[in-house]
């Protein structure tokens, strides 16, 4: 199983950045966990690599790309695979378990429109995604990192949002946020109107209305029952 967090620079001297928006923990899986690992991955899994992919060649068809940016346990990721048979979907998340938990959801659900990737999203789209190539990037409930001095944390910057902006396909590629935390929401906001190339799809231009299509997550349910707002944020680009 492969080491999610990278060095500060890569082998051919490439800088990578050293503040990552997770941390790493090491987990001890059962037999089980590591059983459907191995059974699963070679089947469903994408290795990281640092060269360009066809996403499109991983399926059987070839469909509009959507990337999901920390997927959880994968359930919902699954779920909406399977109501939008004419999409490929490509996960990315750094938690093994989420990991193991996706592939078994894949497998249950006997889904050929999906991909996972295990490795930080950052390097992902760096090293791995064409520009111009993904019709939609959708990212629910990232870690808000709430204490102050860990908010640098936070994975949305506007590097960030110009790096997605680079892999979204023009005149039409769509961003799709969602957050439980209102403070996280506004800086998200302030972040993407700041860039000419995209635009709010909110009607009042901040917050759409939560769509259908997104189901309802565990973080999602959580996050309710703190009694929080929750916030979706969309915007198409240019």
């Amino acid at each position: 199983m492969q080491n999610v967090i990278t060095l500060q620079y890569s082998k051919n001297g490439t800088f990578l950045r050293k503040t990552h928006s997770f941390v790493s923990r090491n987990r001890k899986l059962s037999r089980n966990k590591h059983d459907v690992f191995n059974k699963f991955w070679p089947k469903f899994g994408i290795n990281f690599q640092s060269s360009y992919i066809n996403a499109n060649n991983f399926f059987t068809i070839n469909n509009p790309i959507v990337l999901e940016i920390g997927f959880g346990k994968g359930l919902s990721l699954c779920r909406t695979a399977l109501n939008c048979s004419s999409k490929n979907f490509l996960g990315v998340e750094v938690y093994l378990p989420g990991i193991i938990s996706c592939l078994k959801y894949i497998h249950l659900y006997d889904l050929k429109n999906i991909r996972i990737i295990y490795y930080d999203a950052v390097e992902v789209l760096h090293n791995m995604i064409h520009d111009k190539s993904i019709f939609k990037i959708q990212i629910f409930f990232p870690d808000p990192w709430l204490k102050r001095r860990h908010r640098k944390r936070r994975i949305f910057t506007r590097s960030f949002a110009q790096l997605v902006l680079k892999k979204l396909v023009p005149n039409g590629g769509i961003l799709h946020i969602s957050t439980d935390c209102q403070s996280y929401a506004e800086e998200i906001m302030s972040i993407v109107c700041s860039i000419d190339e995209y635009i709010n799809l909110s009607k009042y231009n901040n917050y759409i209305v939560k769509p259908d299509s997104r189901p309802v997550t565990y973080f999602e349910k959580r996050g309710k029952n703190l009694g929080n707002t929750i916030f979706d944020l969309m915007f198409i680009v240019r």
